[in-house]
């Protein structure tokens, strides 16, 4: 009888685990296994028979960028570890690659300033989709950095329930950011944002069934996490937050609050609601910031 091959074991383990990685993952996961293996030419259980050194090596053969080279070398990386293998040279070649990363960004977010962006419509469509299709995590922090102009690190953040909240210490609840469940509603406490000097911490009632619903069904624990369970850092984000993409688009938490600042400006009341998003991202008064977006008066 035949043993269960490295990649459907990793895929049966993370179907399994406590929080279920979407289907779409899953997919995607063996999709990239399985290009690799076909470009390659390899057979058998190759992930677990190379070393780290030609692992990473074959990575960086790939004819893309920085950001594709991660997706692959996390499933490698998930496998190595899955084996209990040694992984501290892909870690290393990872951190690069987030840097890398971070310059291609930099430079996508240049080459929009003379695009359009997508319509507020659009962004919506996208994020009501992910709650149809199940994908909780991706739907919650799109629908909070959307919703209340949050940034990034805003959404690193912990689900748990009113009860557990109401139980923890100051201690651990400073610098840290929670998504309270209760029975009706949920609240949103950020004590760990950009501006928070200048704010103090942030408290967002959220009303929303939907975002209800999605904390109820993944439960307690952190939002985000990396595939071997562990929190993802502050300087990881980029990485990790999937937004609205596609060719032409790879959207910012920063393209979210633009287009949702031009959104409300054809809205009824307009100054009031403008004023209500820039408090929940931290930001500067309105009139500070009207000379950036060219904010209209109120209707």
């Amino acid at each position: 009888m035949s043993s269960t091959s490295e990649i459907d074991m990793l895929l049966e383990l993370k179907k399994s685990q406590e929080r279920p990685v979407s289907t779409t993952t899953l997919e995607k996961y063996k999709s990239q296994y399985t290009y690799l293996t076909k470009i390659n030419g390899l057979s058998g259980d190759w992930v677990t028979e190379f070393n780290e050194k030609d692992l990473i090596e074959l990575i960086k053969s790939l004819n893309v960028k920085a950001s594709g080279r991660l997706g692959y070398l996390n499933v490698l990386m998930l496998i190595k570890q899955l084996k209990n293998q040694p992984v501290n040279s892909i870690l290393k070649y990872r951190d690069s690659l987030f840097k890398e990363n971070d310059v291609d960004t930099s430079v996508k977010i240049k080459e929009k300033q003379n695009q359009n962006l997508p319509t507020y419509n659009e962004i919506e469509y996208f994020i009501n989709n992910l709650y149809k299709e199940g994908d909780w995590i991706r739907f919650l922090y799109n629908w909070l950095i959307l919703t209340y102009g949050l940034r990034n690190k805003d959404v690193n953040l912990e689900i748990i329930s009113a009860d557990k909240y109401k139980h923890l210490s100051v201690e651990n609840k400073i610098g840290k950011n929670f998504l309270v469940v209760k029975q009706t509603e949920c609240e949103l406490v950020v004590d760990n944002y950009k501006t928070k000097h200048a704010y103090g911490t942030k408290y967002i009632k959220i009303r929303s069934r939907k975002v209800l619903r999605a904390c109820k069904l993944l439960g307690d624990g952190l939002l985000l996490k990396k595939a071997n369970n562990e929190p993802v850092g502050d300087s990881e984000l980029s990485y990790y937050l999937k937004l609205y993409m596609n060719q032409d688009f790879h959207l910012t938490e920063a393209d979210y609050f633009k287009i949702n600042l031009s959104y409300i400006q054809t809205q009824n009341n307009c100054i009031n609601r403008l004023n209500e998003l820039c408090n929940s991202r931290g930001t500067k008064s309105i009139g500070c910031i009207d000379k950036y977006y060219n904010l209209c008066e109120d209707n």
